[in-house]
């Protein structure tokens, strides 16, 4: 796929904006399917950017970042994936599969990050003792700017050479590899699923875990279909329980007024 120079800006904008939505404005932009759909509407692919986007959503599920730990970077790996895939005209699963080690790397890279931008928050005190407001200003510039280079840059370098690159490399790569490489891909949704059972209460809720298995593996229900039945059970599971919250306490005030 020819990518014209538009579609690059455009992708080397997004690429800076995205760690800042994150850690900034929190529009939404920052989350991994966001990112696959905002790269496939750029791109021209959206069914391949949803999958690869909607794919690395699944491994952010249970995963946050406290006290400051540096978590795996699926938002900016999304980007990364699609875009490769698209531009080399490969199958998402080799997106998704190339998306993983960006995801690692970003880990470091946030590390980084937090490492200059104390830099700039030591010097910002040292500013406030001297009532230097200006300066304080500046130094806040500098880590929004820092925070938005540590997607940026690796979305520029990919932009630039990324695509040429995996393409010239791909073409080298036998069929076995990368029919492993396939298998790999799609492997991951059950890895991104399975991670999200780990810190589930599924034994508490097993039975309707048995029913969203039933619905789309032997009635063939899309996800779509599964999904609104899920949503259905937890809003009649949360009716029921403020009703039950409800009640003790208009009881207990009936008993108080006789």
């Amino acid at each position: 796929m020819h990518v014209q120079l538009w579609q690059m800006l455009l992708i080397i904008a997004y690429g800076f904006f995205i760690n800042y939505d994150k850690n900034g404005t929190m529009i939404g932009t920052s989350q991994p399917v966001t990112a696959g759909l905002i790269v496939g509407l750029i791109m021209g692919d959206l069914k391949t950017g949803l999958y690869i986007g909607a794919t690395l959503q699944l491994m952010t599920l249970g995963i946050s970042s406290f006290g400051g730990a540096s978590v795996p970077d699926y938002q900016t790996a999304a980007l990364v994936g699609s875009y490769i895939a698209i531009s080399t005209k490969q199958d998402a699963s080799i997106g998704i599969t190339l998306a993983i080690p960006v995801a690692m790397l970003m880990v470091q890279l946030d590390v980084l990050k937090w490492s200059i931008n104390i830099f700039f928050q030591n010097k910002a005190e040292k500013f406030a003792e001297a009532e230097n407001y200006k300066g304080i200003e500046r130094m806040h510039y500098c880590g929004v700017l820092c925070t938005m280079c540590t997607s940026g840059i690796p979305v520029l370098l990919t932009v630039i050479f990324g695509p040429k690159l995996v393409g010239g490399i791909i073409n080298y790569i036998p069929d076995w590899l990368s029919s492993g490489l396939s298998i790999a891909g799609g492997l991951l949704p059950a890895v991104g699923i399975g991670l999200l059972l780990r810190y589930l209460p599924v034994k508490s809720y097993f039975g309707y875990l048995i029913v969203g298995f039933v619905a789309a593996v032997y009635l063939d229900v899309p996800i779509l279909g599964v999904a609104l039945i899920g949503f259905a059970i937890a809003l009649i599971i949360y009716k029921n329980k403020s009703v039950e919250a409800v009640s003790p306490v208009v009881a207990g005030g009936m008993d108080e007024d006789e």
